[in-house]
């Protein structure tokens, strides 16, 4: 069983013991979804809560999906608990706000750390606030971790790592004190740029056929076989799939399952009522059986229980327009 440790290099880890850790936490995750804590009471509300999505510039857009923003407009929340199924993705965050805490497969309850970085999410998570929000964060397409920085995603996956573990503290804790004291939402997007670029600008990195295959993903929404791809990358089945798991953290056809599920997700989120059958056919699944199994695996819960329990964002806010920044 692999153990991160605190003070451990988390850079360290070797590629086989990383396999074994998302093997392990795939074999646990009912047992995971029965011992979900309780002593957070959940609750559905609408309050001044602000989500506000923003493109990135030419240059950052083979890297960047969007830039986030997520405030309380300075109200207080009591007990709320948010979940998010997993959408393919990896993201840095600085928070302003006040603590909170995540559940997923790996952790029972783990205090997020002010600045982290975090690699894929294999199953849905749980977040739990209390007091001030105030996120702004960054979104990465599936390979930029490894193609920016030159990280090992498979390292980063399910976990929330601490910027100040994996960057210099003086760069990390500059830029969050700068977001900190932003005086609008725009310049706080404008930081969260400047801070990739400071990597960018470094090496001026460009996208290879690993980067190209796991866009191509997301473009075709998981909707894609690995023949199709092969076609792209021009190289050996093993050699692309060993290369994939180096830069995205999954295997080309396990990311492209969770991708598919992503945006099922997001079709889904925020109704209350939902044609499954239009649905399972639309993300090309093979029947029905075969699509609720896929939806339990990811969810822990069938489709008809997802839609009346689950606690997404879009329970609370409308979805938000991609905007550009100003």
């Amino acid at each position: 069983m692999v153990h991160l440790r605190p003070e451990q290099n988390i850079c360290s880890l070797r590629l086989t013991d990383s396999c074994e850790f998302i093997s392990e936490q795939i074999f646990n995750f009912k047992a995971a979804q029965k011992s979900l804590p309780s002593i957070f009471p959940l609750k559905h509300f609408r309050c001044n809560m602000i989500y506000r999505k923003f493109n990135p510039c030419e240059t950052l857009q083979p890297f960047i999906e969007c830039y986030f923003i997520w405030d309380s407009a300075g109200e207080v929340v009591h007990n709320l608990m948010v979940e998010s199924p997993p959408s393919g993705f990896c993201s840095i965050v600085f928070n302003q706000g006040d603590d909170y805490a995540i559940h997923n497969k790996k952790y029972e309850r783990l205090v997020v750390p002010k600045q982290f970085i975090a690699g894929q999410s294999i199953y849905s998570y749980k977040l739990f606030l209390n007091g001030i929000i105030s996120i702004a964060g960054i979104v990465f397409k599936p390979a930029a971790l490894a193609t920016l920085f030159s990280l090992p995603a498979y390292v980063y996956t399910e976990e929330r790592i601490p910027l100040h573990n994996v960057f210099k503290r003086s760069l990390t804790d500059a830029f969050a004190e700068k977001i900190e004291h932003a005086n609008t939402e725009n310049e706080r997007v404008k930081l969260l740029e400047d801070f990739v670029m400071t990597f960018y600008n470094k090496d001026k990195p460009v996208p290879d056929h690993i980067d190209h295959a796991a866009n191509l993903i997301v473009e075709k929404n998981g909707m894609i076989h690995i023949s199709e791809l092969l076609k792209e990358v021009y190289m050996s089945r093993r050699n692309f799939e060993r290369r994939f798991f180096k830069k995205v953290g999954l295997s080309p056809k396990y990311y492209a399952r969770i991708r598919r599920i992503g945006y099922l997700m997001n079709e889904i989120a925020g109704k209350k009522k939902v044609d499954w059958a239009y649905l399972f056919s639309q993300c090309e699944f093979y029947d029905q059986s075969h699509f609720i199994k896929d939806f339990f695996e990811f969810t822990g819960r069938t489709p008809e229980e997802y839609l009346k329990e689950n606690a997404e964002l879009a329970n609370i806010i409308d979805k938000p327009k991609t905007e550009n920044i100003e």
